[in-house]
């Protein structure tokens, strides 16, 4: 199978440098736009179903792909962000003298950020969210829509990355990072494709997938 990871559009917070947890911030202008050039560009893909984070960024994003791809939408929560209860709201500026920032900065595998759950744990409900959508979609192409800080461990397990290297990966908003999970060899086709970078412009000129077929 193929599966599309795919990190939410930006927010009003994300362009502050916020930490928003799983709190329900919408989508701004520029994060809509941002989907509908992405949704555009993998639209030849045949991307029947997108599992997504039941956060609200995240499930608005869900919605716009799935218009534009005719693709039904499931909620999976394992694909959700983590609570982060204390740093909610607080620019990343602010939390540089936090010790336990430094250690999700430098060492997210000892960071517990949140009250229930470290890296850790955020990388296997992740990586057992993967697995459902691999017996759930055996041979087809979906989607999965969450969080930076999920597809990041989701993709270093994948690649045989050690956990902590982990921001090393850089999966911008709105954007797709394209797998092929495989039991015996994971496969990565491509990082972090950002269409709206080259191609601002939705519309019948919009940027086509890596996987689209050759246009004319």
């Amino acid at each position: 199978m193929r599966l599309y990871l795919i990190r939410h559009g930006r927010t009003d917070w994300n362009d502050e440098r916020r930490i928003m947890g799983v709190s329900p911030i919408p989508l701004n202008d520029e994060g809509r736009r941002t989907v509908r050039t992405l949704a555009e560009a993998l639209a030849a893909d045949g991307i029947s179903v997108i599992y997504t984070s039941t956060v609200a960024r995240a499930a608005e994003t869900a919605g716009i792909l799935a218009a534009e791809w005719g693709s039904r939408v499931i909620e999976e929560p394992r694909l959700n962000e983590s609570p982060y209860e204390r740093w909610v709201g607080k620019r990343y500026s602010e939390l540089s003298e936090d010790p336990d920032f430094q250690l999700y900065s430098s060492k997210p595998s000892e960071s517990r950020f949140s009250l229930d759950e470290g890296m850790i744990e955020v990388q296997e409900r992740a990586l057992s969210a993967v697995e459902r959508i691999m017996r759930e979609v055996d041979g087809g192409r979906a989607a999965a829509v969450s969080h930076s800080d999920v597809i990041k461990p989701v993709v270093a397990h994948l690649l045989g990355m050690d956990l902590d290297s982990m921001h090393r990966v850089s999966i911008a908003n709105a954007s797709a990072t394209l797998v092929v999970p495989d039991a015996e060899k994971n496969r990565l086709r491509y990082l972090n494709f950002a269409p709206w970078k080259r191609w601002p412009r939705s519309g019948p000129d919009a940027p086509r997938g890596p996987n689209a077929p050759p246009a004319g």
